[in-house]
């Protein structure tokens, strides 16, 4: 669904998802995330618009689709290893928005231990981060976002094929830290 479109004067191409969009590039962007700025703000008003049963996955979607630009910062690297363990339990594992939330705010503080590592490593990004971005979900109507967002979310996921058994091999300790 990515826009590949030869980009016009004043459309600007975002660093990380790729999507073509008009805007003014010159706004504001994440501090560790490859965002441009347009498709910052797009995702900003849509995290503004969604409900609180939305938001978990369209940020783990958006987070993990970009990905590059801060490689030694160890706030990007745990950003990646924890949205893609996001993506792999929802997708993979079914869990719920709710039960993943929970999760996802000691991920780091159960499964570091367990792996006997102070941080998070980097993982190699792949080239392609997915065809569905922020952009399709704006431009879904409110019906649609939820699916939207779903299709996001297991784009986002199979672009990593990569890094799925190592991202698995934390969603199992996740899941045993839960009991489940």
């Amino acid at each position: 669904m990515k826009d590949r479109r030869r980009s016009p004067h004043d459309a600007v191409a975002c660093p990380g998802c790729g999507l073509v969009e008009e805007g003014d590039a010159s706004g504001s962007v994440h501090a560790y995330m490859s965002t441009g700025a347009v498709c910052w703000g797009l995702f900003s008003q849509l995290l503004a618009e969604l409900g609180p049963e939305a938001t978990r996955l369209a940020t783990d979607a958006y987070a993990a689709q970009h990905p590059f630009g801060r490689e030694d910062d160890r706030r990007q690297r745990q950003s990646v290893a924890v949205h893609l363990t996001a993506l792999c339990l929802h997708v993979e594992n079914r869990v719920r928005e709710k039960q993943l939330r929970r999760m996802m705010t000691s991920l780091s503080r159960l499964v570091l231990p367990r792996l006997e590592v102070p941080e998070w490593p980097m993982l190699a990004s792949p080239s392609d981060l997915g065809q569905v971005t922020v952009g399709d979900v704006d431009r879904a109507g409110p019906e649609e976002r939820p699916q939207v967002i779903e299709e996001w979310a297991s784009s986002v996921w199979a672009a990593w094929a990569e890094e799925h058994d190592t991202v698995r091999g934390w969603a199992a300790l996740a899941l045993s830290a839960y009991g489940r």
